[in-house]
């Protein structure tokens, strides 16, 4: 295995190891143009601000807690790491503090260390039963490789990405099996927070099972049974090293990024002359190296002479995510989130696209959450998207003010919506003459009648009115690539039966529905047992499922007129017509692996596959007054609307698209109907008729 001694990404995006400290936003958004909001980013996550004040707006970056290191950490590795930060781990942020001391000032610091009692002291973790090959899986599918490089043995399923596709560094991981032991690492990887308050190393919500078998990972220890390996050696304590200690940290203000009680820490420092002080490629005597690159310096200096006012409401919260770095999982406005080689990583629900692999995005987040709800996403509550792997993380306190950071930024005068009708609101999430949003969403502890997308009864407690009313009626607008349909296309209701098609009391209705907090949507079946038959009566009907010669994505409509489709959504086209029944949606709403399906009636017809080489993408579908889909996707960057509705015992198809487009649609028909194009059909709208022989 030993998969992290050379980690993939680290191969594949450094020519060689980089001595200035990674800040990982700032790279990634700010390098080829430093200016004052980038060195603030830098100010705050070098800890400049610690020793010299006036960043108090961002989440504090301080350092880790270093009482007692040497009981969770190799001795060892203290020295060298104090001895010279950079090489022993790239990228930290540490900078060097004893470049004109001796080994005896840095064994002198370390015995004072030592010496601290913690604020709260736990006997290092072992676990009798490990397995080092699934802590791999562990660490390639829970969220480490969004910040950390992936290994190079691991296969994602979607094949292991191209060097090309990492298009920034990975934070670095020391040599491991140097600095901790087992039973020291799981320790600290169940509890990160604890010795890392400032949460730049969060906290992962895990079975403890999942922690050692990481840290098995991590360290390459391939033996079972964890309660033979070795432990961390002892350091027998000098008092007069202990006492000489004491004074060399306080000299060097260690107590400014570090929690060491009893050690005196120093006022803050004015800032004469930057260049020559922390900043300058060859500092004075007695002061911290940093060794910045060209492009931190610039940014640094061009925050120093700006005029340090408190950013604007949108930059502090741009600033706030890139310094969590929130920004390696989610994007915001378009920036961020993962890049192509790190996204195949992520796992999850297929059947929901990649809103069920890939985390939200957090644009315009504070407008769309409620701050408590918010808060408790934060603290680790309030999970509405179990079918994610990667799991969120806890950052503790860097982020108790970013649910207001957030709230200030994207706050918009919003329409009020009217009081809800919760009657409405139950019609209209269920089945029966609603928009069966049930066929897709849990509904609390009741699982959808589909495919199994977030719980939606929790809607009046996690999201605000103006927010939803702008999703809903065109959700293709805030998230790209989501199955979800919109109900009220350009702000018309398409089922104009509940509250006369009024727009904002169907939304109100929904809301209230939910605060109602009693009962659920109409539809959900009354037992688990016998065929459930899907007729067509009144309105056509729309189910996913899994479909033979279909796929996973598969969109079937059935129209009371006893003429039925199938769809591909993954590949934008039709792939089969047939008469007579519907379909059976047992297996699809009651079985945990649903089986590929078949439909009831006789299957007439299928689809040739296309043969045009020209990029196909799936838009989504949306619903008219009648109920009937239209299906919207691109061919070669021309938008297509694609509807079929039965017309005389015969199946209309009807296709449109913009005449100016360079690329036409590549149109092809079911074998063994007849088909005949319609009168009326043109260049752009293209009408055919299929019947039966």
């Amino acid at each position: 295995m030993k998969g992290f001694l050379v980690p993939f990404a680290v191969l594949s995006c450094a020519g060689s190891l980089a001595a200035e400290p990674l800040v990982v936003a700032f790279e990634r958004f700010h390098q080829s143009k430093p200016g004052a909001e980038s060195g603030r980013l830098l100010f705050n996550e070098l800890g400049c601000a610690n020793c010299h004040g006036g960043s108090a707006e961002m989440p504090a970056r301080t350092g880790p807690e270093l009482a007692a290191i040497t009981q969770r950490v190799n001795v060892e590795w203290v020295r060298d790491y104090l001895a010279s930060p950079s090489k022993v781990k790239e990228g930290t942020a540490m900078p060097h503090f004893f470049a004109e001391n001796g080994e005896d000032d840095v064994e002198a610091v370390i015995h004072y260390l030592a010496s601290l009692k913690p604020k709260s002291a736990s006997k290092p973790k072992t676990s009798k039963y490990l397995n080092a090959e699934r802590g791999s899986d562990v660490y390639h599918t829970m969220g480490c490789v969004t910040c950390h490089a992936p290994g190079k043995d691991f296969q994602p399923p979607a094949g292991t990405p191209e060097a090309k596709d990492f298009t920034h560094r990975s934070v670095a991981l020391p040599e491991m099996q140097k600095k901790y032991s087992l039973a020291t690492l799981t320790s600290f990887l169940m509890d990160p927070l604890k010795v890392r308050p400032d949460g730049r190393m969060p906290h992962i919500d895990m079975h403890d099972s999942d922690y050692a078998d990481l840290a098995a990972y991590l360290l390459d220890y391939q033996h079972s049974d964890g309660t033979n390996a070795a432990t961390l050696p002892a350091l027998k304590l000098d008092k007069e090293l202990v006492t000489k200690g004491k004074t060399l940290v306080e000299a060097m203000n260690c107590a400014s990024c570090h929690d060491l009680p009893g050690t005196k820490k120093a006022a803050p420092l004015t800032i004469q002359n930057a260049a020559a002080g922390c900043m300058s490629s060859v500092p004075k005597p007695g002061t911290p190296r940093y060794e910045l690159s060209d492009s931190q310096r610039t940014a640094l200096t061009s925050f120093l002479s700006s005029s340090k006012q408190a950013p604007a409401p949108k930059l502090l919260a741009e600033l706030s995510l890139q310094a969590l770095n929130c920004t390696a999982c989610h994007d915001r406005d378009g920036i961020g989130g993962a890049d192509a080689a790190r996204k195949a990583y992520f796992t999850g629900d297929h059947n929901l696209g990649d809103t069920g692999l890939h985390p939200p995005p957090l644009t315009d987040a504070g407008r769309k959450f409620k701050p408590e709800w918010l808060k408790g996403v934060l603290e680790g509550k309030n999970r509405v998207r179990p079918y994610l792997q990667t799991k969120m993380p806890r950052f503790g306190k860097a982020t108790d003010a970013l649910p207001a950071i957030l709230a200030t930024a994207d706050a918009k005068e919003e329409k009020p919506l009217p009081d809800g009708d919760a009657e409405a609101g139950r019609k209209l999430l269920g089945v029966l003459g609603g928009n069966s949003c049930i066929t897709c969403h849990k509904w609390a502890e009741r699982p959808s009648l589909g495919i199994q997308a977030l719980d939606i009864s929790n809607l009046d407690k996690r999201l605000q009115p103006g927010w939803l009313r702008d999703y809903l009626i065109n959700p293709a607008s805030h998230r790209l690539g989501t199955l979800m349909p919109s109900f009220w296309p350009n702000g018309v209701a398409a089922n104009q039966a509940v509250l006369g098609g009024d727009t904002d009391k169907q939304i109100a209705a929904i809301l209230a529905f939910a605060k109602l907090s009693k009962g659920e949507p109409e539809g959900f079946p009354a037992t688990t047992k016998g065929e459930f038959e899907l007729i067509p009566s009144e309105r056509p009907i729309v189910q996913r499922t899994f479909l033979e010669g279909t796929g996973t994505h598969a969109i079937l409509v059935g129209f009371p007129a006893g003429i039925h489709l199938a769809f591909d959504g993954l590949n934008a086209r039709p792939t089969v017509i047939w008469k007579g029944k519907f379909f059976d949606a047992y297996n699809t709403w009651f079985t945990r692996a649903a089986p590929f399906e078949n439909p009831l009636g006789e299957v007439v017809a299928k689809w040739t596959a296309s043969v045009s080489a020209a990029e196909v993408k799936f838009g989504g579908y949306r619903l008219d007054d009648k109920g009937v889909p239209s299906f919207l996707w691109q061919s070669g960057g021309t938008q297509v609307v694609e509807k079929f509705e039965p017309v005389d015992g015969k199946l209309q198809r009807t296709l449109t698209w913009d005449t100016a487009a360079t690329t036409k649609p590549d149109i092809t028909h079911p074998e063994g109907v007849e088909m005949t194009e319609a009168a009326g059909s043109t260049d752009g709208s293209r009408i055919f008729v299929y019947s039966w022989k």
